[in-house]
């Protein structure tokens, strides 16, 4: 059952098919458009058979996932998958960086050591929390928004082969799938959801980082948000977050204690 999930992931059936199919395995041609039944017997058709992925059948799916909207139903990973089960902090931010961008993440530290910290792995912030993580022995979890046949940014390879070993990449999208643009939105649903807080370090007003903010409030997830200059384009984003009622973060031990406060 689980490749036949993984093919339905493949052919990017919607979540709502798989949990009829899952509960009504007779396939009936009424519910759902014609397209997706077609895709559907593609997928109960084909002998692809996939290795290293995970469906919410599976005891080491991540259980976050689960309660959010549009949940994924199958996995691919590369990596350990015990870091799933340890405390995680969502940390994301801009893809531009400026000359305070690398001290803002170093200052977090005490966060990403004592938690697992999860991001897109992408480059700007998203790297640096990686590579910073890496440095400092931690575990950290990329989500990618493309197949491992296609991880981008390229520049970020020798990173995610880093993260592979000491870490855990994960994608809702089968190897084989390439690059698109809005599949990085679609991601950013999986960095929220996977994260037990999220920490927006830096971002402008307009930006990818502020779909993920969405995503996490829409999943009611607790924002924190590090202020900054008002003269610096890159707090725009954390500083409208604070004015709309996120926690303004200065410190890791903001988020620390709480964690240890409801152990």
């Amino acid at each position: 059952m689980n490749q036949t999930i993984a093919r339905f992931a493949a052919e990017r059936l919607p979540v709502e098919f798989v949990h009829h199919y899952l509960s009504h395995p007779g396939l009936s041609s009424h519910q759902f458009h014609p397209n997706v039944w077609h895709k559907a017997k593609r997928a109960l058709r084909s002998t692809v058979t996939y290795d290293r992925f995970l469906t919410w059948e599976d005891e080491a799916f991540p259980r976050a996932l689960l309660d959010i909207p549009n949940p994924p139903y199958c996995l691919f990973y590369r990596g350990d998958l015990e870091v799933l089960q340890q405390q995680t902090t969502a940390l994301v931010g801009s893809r531009e960086l400026n000359r305070i961008s690398h001290r803002l993440v170093e200052h977090f530290r005490p966060l990403i050591e004592e938690t697992v910290s999860v991001s897109g792995g992408a480059l700007g912030i998203d790297g640096l929390v990686h590579e910073l993580s890496l440095r400092h022995h931690c575990p950290t979890i990329a989500i990618l928004g493309a197949g491992f046949s296609h991880m981008y940014p390229h520049a970020h390879q020798p990173l995610f082969e880093q993260i592979s070993r000491h870490g855990l990449l994960l994608t809702e999208y089968p190897p084989e799938t390439p690059v698109k643009k809005f599949q990085f939105l679609e991601r950013n649903r999986l960095v929220s959801g996977l994260g037990d807080q999220l920490v927006v370090i830096q971002a402008r007003q307009k930006s990818g980082t502020m779909n993920t903010v969405g995503h996490a409030l829409e999943q009611g997830k607790t924002v924190f948000a590090v202020p900054g200059s008002p003269l610096d384009p890159l707090a725009e984003g954390p500083n409208r977050l604070i004015e709309d009622g996120a926690i303004p973060l200065t410190n890791s031990d903001q988020i620390l204690m709480r964690s240890r406060i409801g152990r």
